[in-house]
């Protein structure tokens, strides 16, 4: 169930990074001439605009930023970058799709080595395990450290026991130190539970590199980790997003706005996960074809 769940994922993430980027190349750049422009370019500037006052709105920008940005898109540079905007949102959508794709073949291939039950075992039993130990634990110390401060208090108890009796040793005499020796083996006991559970280290060590091999990495350990990025520079798609938001208060210049194009795709030759290999090895090719 979970692999053809998985299997989907791939299916699906790589059809929507197609069609970003065929609906990338596809939007006509406008640089050509007006003659040649379609209706996508028709309503550019009036999309663009839309964009970027809807982000605005949300992030509180003042009534006053929001006029200044409705004046300068109706001059040369504005009217520039709101030609510039709608392409740029088509390979931002094309760059994080592809991301997802990447993301998508590789849990793909984590699936192979990692069953559900060890990722289970993993989060339940590693984690979940240690946790309810040290919470046992600190419930057993608090316990034995009351037994040891009620000590005194036994003793105090007993020696006017013994007075009362006449001065005789009888078994009440010896109860405070019963009572000292109880506690100080009840809080060693919490002391010895709060240690991790014993494991075959070999096993673990050998399954780890095992999932480094065919991963790159191990997920067990590292489960917030994903897989690297599929373009040479990691933050393309996020530089180019920070720039569209900041553009509402910055108003570039025609000669300040990024280039577009498909970022150049990172060498799968060291990459360790097959599926993935695979996957910039398409999008590689795919590139290669569109810039022909």
């Amino acid at each position: 169930m979970i692999d053809n769940d998985l299997s989907r994922a791939v299916t699906n993430t790589q059809a929507a990074a197609t069609a970003a980027v065929v609906a990338f190349n596809a939007s006509t750049s406008p640089e050509e001439p007006e003659g040649q422009q379609t209706s996508f370019t028709t309503n550019a500037r009036a999309t663009a605009a839309a964009s970027a006052t809807s982000y605005a709105t949300t992030q509180g920008v003042s009534e006053q930023r929001h006029i200044n940005y409705r004046l300068w898109v109706q001059s040369l540079d504005g009217q520039k970058y709101c030609d510039w905007a709608p392409r740029a949102s088509l390979l931002s959508q094309a760059i994080a799709a592809r991301a997802e794709a990447i993301v998508a073949v590789w849990r793909f291939d984590a699936s192979q080595v990692i069953s559900p039950e060890q990722q289970e075992e993993f989060t339940a039993g590693r984690l979940g395990t240690t946790a309810l130990r040290s919470k046992r634990s600190r419930s057993i110390r608090r316990g034995g450290i009351a037994l040891m401060l009620l000590s005194p208090v036994v003793w105090v108890f007993a020696y006017f026991f013994v007075l009362l009796t006449g001065g005789e040793i009888s078994m009440q005499a010896i109860l405070p130190i019963a009572w000292l020796l109880l506690g100080t083996g009840v809080v060693f006991a919490g002391v010895r539970m709060a240690r991790p559970l014993p494991t075959d280290e070999s096993d673990v060590s050998v399954a780890s590199a095992t999932r480094v091999a065919l991963l790159g990495f191990d997920p067990l350990s590292e489960p917030a980790r994903l897989p690297r990025s599929w373009t040479e520079d990691p933050k393309v798609g996020e530089r180019l997003d920070q720039f569209m938001r900041d553009a509402y208060t910055n108003f570039p210049t025609p000669s300040e706005l990024p280039p577009l194009r498909i970022p150049n795709v990172r060498s799968g030759r060291s990459e360790a996960s097959i599926q993935v290999r695979a996957l910039l090895e398409q999008f590689a090719a795919t590139d290669a074809l569109n810039r022909l």
